[in-house]
């Protein structure tokens, strides 16, 4: 898998484990969902392994959360879930879940509306 360097260690970049997902299941899917409410959206990304005469169908799925209205933050939000949802399957951007970007933009958030309560 291609990867990059980034801050001194090697990073799989969500594109590059899309194109490997896609060569290793051909048949497998990746699909997106997204709910807005109050100029904030989630997206639900969900990765699908095919289904085969020997192995039941098998899925994982990330989450992203974030503000609607800055440049590209749809897209980005969607990369980032579906980027969480290949980490799950097993396409690991560099050893972990949570890219680099994501704890970097997480440590940096100071108030409760950045951080969304369950």
């Amino acid at each position: 898998m291609k990867t990059i360097s980034l801050k001194g260690r090697e990073y799989a970049p969500v594109s590059a484990r899309v194109e490997q997902f896609h060569k290793d299941y051909g048949d497998g899917s990746i699909t997106t969902e997204t709910t807005f409410s109050e100029g904030h959206v989630i997206v639900k990304a969900t990765i699908t392994f095919s289904a085969s005469n020997e192995a039941p169908t098998r899925t994982f799925t990330g989450h992203s959360y974030g503000k609607v209205g800055t440049e590209k933050a749809f897209e980005k939000l969607e990369t980032t879930a579906v980027g969480r949802a290949l980490a799950f399957a097993g396409y690991l951007a560099g050893g972990e879940i949570a890219s680099y970007d994501e704890m970097e933009a997480f440590n940096t958030k100071t108030t409760k509306e950045d951080v969304l309560d369950f």
